[in-house]
């Protein structure tokens, strides 16, 4: 990474051209998470035999999805506010509309589905500690996370602009940081039964600054986007290998814990553990990969021919849905697991009835979230101002202006040769013709949809001053 220009273009109606990886990443995060919730509800199904360890295994696996929405929430604020001058009173404004009056909502909700408060006093002190701690419902801590974020953020973007000319020692000193973390928090405040550090071992997954390294993961990968797709993309195998390689080492470690060490389960399976922090960016490497390859088939066509694909289309509406689905899908969780298991003969396998519950909570949490979507007001419990709508040929109309995620589900046109730069945070890098993606990847990855990648990046990247992104017109 060296410093040039910015990197990120603005369009000709100054929007950002949109990533079309981050639909899938979303969407399958969202239901990542559902997929750890009903693994965790459902352990007890195995007893105590070797399909209770097998289950929690699984469990283990799943265990980036936090990692993945701070990764992608940072990107996603950065990618829209680098080089643009944003006035706090707005900033906020999008912000409780879209974030912090659902988490009010949902929380209160919660309060009275899982306490049943006997009295308006008694609801009124158990909302206010359970709003203040996030322990309204045990997903909830993580928008406690974002607000935190939200506030930083000004002083995060001075960072990345800070450390523009020395990326790279960021990122691995960051790295460092957060292996020393999760490290000295796994073997000494988790193992403490001083009443003060069970305390924080409580409530310490709510605090911004234990995951400081995937924010600032998000933030150099939202500045040297195409780059980073690049790499993916011309390193196929080394991505997957890495994963495969650090999903075994998790699991073998995992093992070794419950066998050799013979460590309570609840210990073996936090998510606060130093194997978790080179697992969660193997995945993160995977997914983008992943993604990746889904929309390099973009590169090079007209906007309306892109977003009237189906596939698009199916990818946008469940992404825009994901934050409803995160906050509805344990009320939904709760209920099916009180009245569909118990309709599910015992005599099937303990994974099909999982696999089944899994199945009608995230289907149930996602129809529901698009529902609130398209209905006026009651949009606003899932962090939009008003229900998305589409014109002919997949462009959308004017649509809310207040997201759960910045400027999420916003796809209007951006002409392909966005020339523009603004930077606040200078680019630290940009990818030029040598770099484009799949120019030394092995034959059995060059395919049609990669080569026209290639020749689009070749015919549009000489004649910009900044990386605008080939496969966007349509801003995040």
């Amino acid at each position: 990474m060296s410093q040039t220009t910015s990197s990120l273009s603005l369009s000709a109606n100054g929007k950002r051209p949109h990533i079309y990886e981050l639909d899938p990443l979303r969407t399958c995060t969202a239901l990542s998470v559902v997929a750890v919730h009903v693994l965790a509800a459902t352990a007890i199904l195995n007893g105590t035999g070797p399909g209770y360890a097998i289950q929690n295994a699984f469990l283990v696996a799943f265990h980036f999805t936090r990692e993945i929405f701070m990764f992608v929430t940072a990107f996603a604020l950065v990618y829209v506010y680098n080089g643009r001058r944003f006035p706090l009173g707005q900033f906020w404004k999008k912000r409780s509309l879209g974030v912090i009056f659902p988490y009010v909502f949902w929380s209160l909700v919660y309060v009275v589905v899982n306490t049943r408060p006997g009295s308006w006093s008694a609801f009124l002190k158990t909302a206010l500690f359970d709003l203040a701690t996030g322990n309204a419902s045990y997903q909830l801590y993580y928008i406690l996370l974002t607000i935190q974020f939200y506030l930083i953020f000004p002083l995060f973007m001075g960072l990345l602009k800070r450390w523009s000319r020395h990326p790279w020692w960021l990122l691995l000193s960051s790295f460092g940081l957060q292996v020393l973390l999760f490290y000295v928090d796994y073997h000494t405040v988790q193992r403490s039964s001083d009443p003060f550090w069970h305390t924080v071992a409580v409530y310490q997954d709510r605090f911004v600054l234990m995951y400081q390294f995937y924010f600032v993961l998000g933030g150099l990968a939202a500045l040297n986007f195409e780059r980073l797709r690049a790499f993916v993309l011309r390193h196929a195998r080394l991505v997957v290998t890495i994963f495969l390689v650090s999903l075994l080492a998790l699991w073998v470690h995992f093992a070794e814990q419950i066998s050799v060490y013979h460590e309570s389960m609840g210990y073996a399976t936090s998510v606060l553990q130093p194997s978790m922090v080179f697992y969660s960016v193997a995945v993160i490497g995977l997914a983008l990969w992943l993604c990746s390859r889904w929309a390099i088939g973009f590169a090079g066509r007209p906007a309306r021919e892109v977003n009237a694909r189906l596939s698009v289309r199916l990818w946008g509406l469940c992404s825009d849905a994901s934050f409803g689905v995160y906050l509805v899908h344990v009320l939904i969780l709760n209920q099916l697991r009180a009245s569909l298991l118990p309709l599910l003969p015992a005599s099937w396998p303990v994974a099909l009835r999982v696999v089944l519950l899994w199945c009608a909570v995230a289907g149930l949490s996602l129809a529901l979230s698009v529902a609130l979507m398209y209905t006026p007001w009651l949009s606003r419990l899932v962090g939009r101002a008003g229900p998305r709508r589409r014109a002919a040929g997949g462009n959308q109309t004017k649509a809310s202006k207040a997201a759960a995620l910045p400027e999420v589900g916003k796809r209007e046109p951006a002409p392909l040769s966005a020339t523009a730069p603004l930077a606040l945070v200078p680019a630290v890098s940009q990818t030029g013709p040598a770099d484009a993606a799949g120019a030394s990847a092995p034959h059995n990855l060059r395919s049609g949809a990669l080569a026209r990648y290639e020749q689009a990046h070749k015919n549009h990247s000489s004649d910009r001053s900044g990386c605008s992104l080939p496969d966007g017109r349509h801003a995040l």
